[in-house]
């Protein structure tokens, strides 16, 4: 055998050998993933308690909607749910070894999340990574902090920011200056004396349906018991009673109350036009100024 068969047999054995290193290495460095934190991994019902705060319970109906029950009756925030709910199958935590509850107060929790029948108890924060000490059955757990403060703010934080919920359908639309109403399947303005600029076509009509089917506020408030003359009118398909609105104000932007359920939806003023206006017609080449 020659000497460049023999450099290259001893090249390639140097190069199985730092391979085999680097895959041990690897292979020990890897971390062992945790099991999920609890067994459970949906719910029906998330009861929420808080220090001096009023409770908050959420109640899951059809199609994976959910729905506050207390302190308000409104549609929840899907996603604000689906956030809480991580909580069950979380894997990044550390298990503590002290069963001293009063040490990380935990004897008393500051806050209390039971999904169904699975309590989840919140205590003190960690100095270190903004952590958080929980107790699950009878064992204590450090995590990170991402949910203690979002569980102890106003409840409407849980609400669905959707005028009219998930996937509404209108049927009558009664406004201060238009009344629309569903016959055999197209939109008909029943009352209502809009300029010879305003548009009132089909197409019109059910743009302005199609704006309030999607309205979506950025924020969401307990009602403030302003008192408005302006009232709106909202029938969906297989609600007998419409949803009633209150406009508390237009400027700088656009208020909506519900005060049967004590609650008010601010949206940006850019809303205005699109739901409280039919839009102005398309002038033709016959109509434009000479």
């Amino acid at each position: 055998m020659n000497k460049r068969w023999l450099m290259n047999i001893i090249l390639l054995i140097i190069v199985v050998i730092l391979g085999a290193l680097v895959f041990y290495t690897i292979d020990r460095n890897k971390q062992v993933e945790l099991p999920k934190l609890t067994d459970l991994n949906q719910a029906q019902t998330i009861h929420i308690e808080r220090l001096d705060k009023e409770p908050i319970t959420l109640l899951k109906k059809t199609n994976d909607l959910w729905q506050i029950t207390t302190p308000f009756d409104l549609p929840a925030n899907k996603f604000q749910v689906e956030n809480l709910l991580q909580i069950l199958s979380l894997r990044d935590y550390k298990k503590i070894t002290s069963s001293n509850l009063a040490e990380f107060k935990l004897d008393s929790p500051l806050a209390t999340i039971k999904f169904d029948q699975l309590t989840v108890e919140f205590g003190d924060s960690s100095p270190i990574n903004h952590q958080r000490y929980i107790k699950v059955d009878d064992n204590i757990y450090l995590l990170r902090d991402s949910w203690y403060y979002y569980l102890t703010g106003d409840a409407l934080a849980f609400a669905s920011f959707s005028l009219l919920g998930d996937k509404p359908k209108i049927t009558e639309l009664e406004m201060p200056n238009y009344h629309l109403k569903l016959q055999d399947t197209k939109w008909a303005l029943k009352s209502g004396q809009p300029s010879a600029e305003i548009d009132t076509s089909i197409d019109a009509l059910g743009a302005l349906i199609d704006n309030w089917q999607h309205a979506s506020a950025y924020d969401v408030k307990p009602y403030d018991k302003t008192i408005s003359k302006e009232q709106i009118k909202v029938t969906l398909l297989g609600q007998p009673q419409p949803l009633n609105f209150f406009i508390l104000s237009k400027s700088p932007d656009l208020i909506l109350a519900r005060p049967e359920k004590n609650v008010q939806y601010k949206l940006s003023k850019t809303q205005l036009e699109k739901l409280l206006q039919l839009p102005i017609k398309m002038l033709e080449n016959s109509d434009l100024p000479k």
